[in-house]
């Protein structure tokens, strides 16, 4: 049974008992007490009533300051929005219970046990490629192609090739060098282009030797020294002196060794050299499109659906995460920040809350506001009646009950 039910039943059960006792008022103390218990509940769950009723309405039609909430809307409008706004959620009690939250912990939380890691580095993601992806490559190229030139012209590019050729006359790296070198030759010296021309060489050298000469041509012809088997011991041989050499166990290997490391010292001191790298390095920049090269890598290079960059910016937010999960000292900086930030923005946006409260009960005509209202504290409002109606009985039974042993004793 809903309250207002039960409130009008008490009031009804009252009138009904104060009309029924009302002939045997005064013929006993029962009935008596009784009687009068029923008229004060009646009196008191009627006055209840009528407070309760002129809150939101005239009752019995008088309009005398009843209808309180419609005849003061204004002034409660006021007097709620200033309760809310400079009381309830005021800057400094709203702040009191942020500052009592643990942010950070809240946020390591929501990373580590919540899915909060994925959806981070979602949203980094994307704002970081629509930023890239809106970048106009044709400004930025413009913008920076000068200090990419000025960059590469101040960049002594001659003086890194002459550390570079001073580097590699050492004696480690000119070994290196030198055994590359050694084993190239013998790998184009097996190359069939080279054993072809050798053996047409060996052909011309044997005609040559033979000449008029048909001994000559018997002798070698016995020996079975025809073209190929003269190819093969070259071969042989060659190879013989390629891997003595590699093995930098003669005296042509050291020579070799120290021609290569004195040439490059030279070609690293060799002030004419570095001139002609100088003006080389200039004319390539004059006549490289360095604006237009940026704008091709800005376009193909840094957007796209899939960037050279994206799986780099996903490790560096991932190790951001897990620094911050375990590092105290980040988080409670991070706690701090957050509660400041969150200060400022109340600080500074605090009449934000004042002219919420003051739209959304703007929203509400006299009736809505009235039946809103209503229905929010109507099970309060008919409790008050029913405990009206319970009070004014107690009362009346303990008036009635002074009043009798009064007259017991004044009657003595």
């Amino acid at each position: 049974m809903q309250k207002k039910n039960k409130a009008n039943l008490a009031l009804g059960v009252s009138g009904a008992g104060f009309l029924a006792t009302l002939a045997a008022g005064g013929t006993s103390f029962g009935e008596g007490l009784i009687h009068h218990g029923f008229l004060a509940a009646t009196i008191g769950g009627l006055a209840d009533w009528f407070a309760v009723t002129a809150l939101f309405r005239h009752p019995l039609g008088i309009s005398y300051r009843t209808d309180i909430l419609r005849r003061n809307r204004a002034r409660i409008e006021e007097s709620i929005i200033a309760f809310a706004s400079d009381d309830l959620l005021s800057v400094k009690n709203v702040m009191a219970v942020v500052a009592s939250q643990d942010t950070a912990g809240l946020l390591v939380d929501y990373l580590a046990h919540r899915g909060g890691r994925q959806e981070l580095i979602g949203v980094v993601e994307a704002v970081v490629c629509k930023v890239v992806d809106d970048l106009d490559s044709a400004r930025v190229a413009a913008d920076l192609a000068p200090a990419v030139r000025e960059g590469i012209r101040s960049l002594a590019l001659e003086r890194v090739l002459a550390e570079l050729l001073l580097m590699l006359s050492e004696e480690q790296h000119a070994k290196r060098i030198l055994h590359s070198v050694l084993m190239i030759g013998e790998q184009v010296l097996m190359s069939p282009a080279m054993q072809q021309v050798l053996l047409s060489h060996i052909e011309i050298l044997r005609k040559e030797y033979e000449g008029e000469s048909a001994g000559r041509a018997f002798v070698l012809s016995a020996l079975g020294l025809d073209d190929t088997e003269i190819l093969s011991i070259f071969n042989v041989k060659a190879r013989a002196a390629l891997h003595d050499m590699l093995g930098g166990k003669t005296e042509a290997y050291a020579g070799v060794k120290a021609g290569l490391e004195t040439m490059l010292r030279t070609f690293a001191h060799d002030e004419e050299l570095l001139s002609v790298l100088r003006e080389w390095k200039e004319k390539c920049l004059d006549r490289a499109d360095v604006e237009g090269m940026l704008a091709y890598w800005i376009e193909h290079g840094l957007k796209g659906d899939d960037p050279f960059w994206l799986p780099h910016l996903h490790r560096f937010v991932a190790v951001t995460i897990d620094r911050f999960c375990a590092s105290k000292r980040w988080q409670r900086r991070v706690d701090h920040a957050i509660k400041k930030f969150a200060e400022s923005l109340l600080e500074g946006h605090h009449d934000m809350i004042t002219g919420l409260i003051r739209e959304r009960l703007k929203e509400f005509d006299d009736d809505a506001l009235v039946h809103f209202v209503e229905n929010k504290v109507q099970d309060d409002l008919q409790m008050i009646r029913i405990n009206g109606a319970l009070v004014g009985a107690l009362v009346g039974m303990g008036l009635y009950l002074l009043v009798w042993v009064m007259e017991r004793v004044w009657g003595q």
